[in-house]
């Protein structure tokens, strides 16, 4: 009886054991391959690039665009690749050189789900038509 009682004990603990050391969850996080956003100025669009560095054609749906000027922050909305034709408007206006904020990228990956990609930041330097020409030298 006392061997009995042993051997029971033994089992108990040994299969409490193995219920233990089997995880209960199985937690499978997808990752994209979509990594970030990077402007083309010539063409005036954002370009979306894969984590390897290659430029992908995924539609961005949307996201806010802020000109930061010398006196005052510019907000625009963004639904296409493309800058519309209010933001290129409102940049080549720019005297000098202004810091571009895109936040809150949302991208259609390849599967039809949205990733939110993280912000871009970016300085636009205008052309030399707008610029000051101020002399510093008198002669």
């Amino acid at each position: 009886m006392k061997y009995y009682f042993l051997f029971i004990l033994t089992f108990v603990s040994v299969i409490t054991k193995a219920q233990d050391d089997e995880p209960r969850v199985i937690k499978v996080k997808k990752e994209s391959n979509l990594a970030k956003v990077v402007l083309d100025n010539t063409e005036g669009k954002l370009v979306v690039v894969d984590r390897f560095g290659n430029p992908k054609e995924n539609r961005i749906l949307s996201y806010k665009l802020y000109v930061k000027g010398k006196k005052s922050t510019e907000e625009f909305q963004g639904h296409t690749n493309r800058l519309n034709q209010e933001m290129i408007s409102h940049l080549n206006k720019q005297s000098q050189a202004s810091k571009l904020f895109f936040t809150e990228i949302s991208v259609e990956d390849d599967n039809g789900h949205i990733v939110k990609l993280p912000d871009l930041i970016e300085t636009w330097f205008p052309d030399c038509k707008n610029c000051d020409r101020k002399s510093s030298r008198q002669r």
